[in-house]
């Protein structure tokens, strides 16, 4: 199978004024490694310049042009450098809300092979909150998406991590291991990194009757040559390809951490509800427990059926 092949990077900035920007220097990393094309995305939306549903007027739309101008200018000095520095950079600044819908349409809309967003700021003690735009774009993002770690964006060492379910557990399939394989591959010759592939196998995984060692080493090994079957039909080279016993939720952020892993890849495959995915207990505590970027990668045939755009007027300075 040929190799996958990213023309397009879409870059979502959360905070255009912010002086510190992982996710903006990871996509520019890639998008030289690849000569792809980068966009540089904003969604920009204040709640007190919005006159929906009732309360819409010219004045209001000036104030909106003046802002997504004002953010536009920002992130065009970031692109001059990136210009400069040889690579095919565009800035599209859009009033829009939610920020994660305008997102996900603004990569449909620019044909964006791969989405590149920044975490959100952790607090310790609390869970993920609601609604939170990385969250969201894991959740409903149809592209292959990069959440990037603040501590770990354009880190120069560090192998791609392909977390990998042989078994084909939890509803995954096949495919979905192919395409994380692939796009994995990818990303580690972009970095000029190592790529290897890890699968965590709890007790419980095992057949029926096939717990003692001697079985569970040979269940393992078959383990092993399903991943090099799956490893050589995506075209991926992989250096190694491990088995982990114990709970996938343990195990595979202590892995990215022993290894080191700079990304770690995988699939979001989980219960639909209103057309929508909810990421499964298992899939959040990852998400949540790695200290790498995160490459996540959604079943074949993935559709999602976004909201309607609320449109509203905006005036540019200068119109």
């Amino acid at each position: 199978m040929a190799r996958v092949r990213i023309r397009t990077i879409l870059v979502a900035i959360a905070d255009p004024s912010s002086g510190r920007q992982p996710a903006l220097r990871r996509a520019a990393q890639l998008a030289k490694a690849l000569g792809a094309r980068l966009v540089i995305f904003h969604a920009a939306f204040e709640s007190a310049l919005s006159g929906r549903p009732f309360f819409e007027t010219a004045r209001l739309a000036k104030s909106r042009g003046s802002l997504v101008a004002a953010r536009t200018q920002l992130l065009e000095k970031r692109a001059l450098k990136l210009r400069n520095a040889g690579l095919d950079v565009e800035v599209l600044v859009v009033w829009e809300d939610p920020a994660h819908e305008a997102i996900i349409r603004a990569a449909l809309r620019e044909k964006a092979d791969l989405v590149v967003a920044g975490q959100h700021e952790r607090r310790l003690g609390r869970p993920p909150q609601f609604r939170l735009t990385d969250w969201e774009l894991m959740r409903l993002c149809p592209r292959p998406l990069l959440v990037v770690h603040p501590r770990s964006a354009g880190r120069a060492s560090g192998a791609v991590l392909a977390a990998l379910d042989p078994a084909h557990s939890h509803d995954k399939p096949a495919s979905l291991d192919v395409s994380i394989a692939r796009y994995a591959d990818s990303i580690a010759r972009a970095l000029g990194v190592e790529c290897h592939a890890v699968h965590c196998m709890a007790r419980g995984d095992y057949p029926p009757g096939q717990h003692s060692f001697a079985a569970r080493k040979r269940f393992d090994r078959q383990m092993q040559e399903r991943m090099q079957q799956l490893a050589e039909q995506a075209g991926a080279d992989m250096k190694s390809i491990s088995i982990l016993h114990g709970s996938v939720a343990q195990r595979l952020p202590a892995f990215t951490r022993k290894l080191p892993a700079q990304v770690l890849a995988m699939g979001i495959v989980s219960r639909r509800w209103l057309d929508r995915f909810i990421i499964g207990d298992t899939a959040e505590s990852i998400i949540r427990d790695v200290p790498c970027d995160l490459l996540l990668i959604k079943p074949e045939g993935f559709r999602l059926r976004l909201g309607r755009t609320r449109n509203e007027a905006i005036e540019l300075p200068g119109k």
